[in-house]
């Protein structure tokens, strides 16, 4: 996306294994170079199921808030649990509504 211009104002690269996205160490040792690698703000997976599996072990394991939605509509879906918790909720409100501008 980012090289069809469809994303634009940040660095971008991909695809990347959840451990080099996040961990600086895991790129030290696995001699990566990129530049967002180890510090990535924001995680896209290439589909719900996927995206789904992270979400929850972040929460239930980690004790993670997150935001979640989905992209691809006219305009972002916000996706939440009934089980998550109200911060969650709130963040992905507030990450639709950054996005929808």
């Amino acid at each position: 996306m980012a090289d069809r211009g469809q994303i634009s104002g940040g660095l971008v690269d991909g695809p990347l294994a959840l451990d080099v996205a996040v961990d600086p160490e895991s790129v030290k040792i696995k001699k990566l170079v990129s530049p967002v690698a180890g510090d990535a703000d924001c995680l896209v997976f290439p589909n719900i199921e996927s995206g789904n599996v992270f979400f929850k072990a972040a929460t239930k394991l980690a004790k993670g808030e997150l935001a979640a939605v989905v992209m691809g509509a006219k305009c972002p879906a916000i996706l939440t649990s009934r089980g998550d918790s109200a911060a969650t909720k709130t963040y992905s409100i507030a990450l639709a509504c950054l996005i929808a501008k």
